[in-house]
């Protein structure tokens, strides 16, 4: 009599690293004449981004940060492709902000390339 016992086959489960859509938006005209921080912008998202109907809830699908050096005062938004997000909500949230900070008469939201917006001045404000 073997008493052999059958050998336990462990699975090993890959956890997939998840993919980001990465948007941007871009500030830089807007700081350099001191009509806005870009800190205050970034609080604005975090706190005002909806995920699942839940404002402030972003968990891991969604991820808001300023951008590195080289394209200094622009924030990244980086998206699960998982979640149904549009580009156009982003613009909403910006115009919203600025109409919160009382300078969207100064300000227009225009698209630079298929994943990215940027902040211009419309005219400069001399009182």
């Amino acid at each position: 009599m073997s008493s052999e016992q059958p050998k336990e086959v462990k699975k090993q489960v890959e956890k997939k690293e998840k993919s980001y859509k990465k948007y941007t938006v871009d500030f830089s005209s807007p700081v350099e004449n001191k009509l806005l921080s870009l800190e205050a912008a970034s609080k604005y998202l975090n706190s005002n981004i909806k995920v699942n109907g839940l404002k402030g809830k972003l968990g891991d699908s969604i991820k808001v940060s300023t951008s590195d050096a080289k394209s200094k005062n622009t924030l990244v938004i980086q998206v699960d492709t998982q979640m149904k997000f549009s580009k156009r909500y982003i613009r909403y949230l910006v115009k919203k902000f600025l109409k919160r900070e009382g300078i969207v008469r100064y300000l227009t939201v225009a698209s630079s390339a298929p994943n990215s917006y940027a902040v211009k001045v419309l005219r400069k404000n001399e009182a």
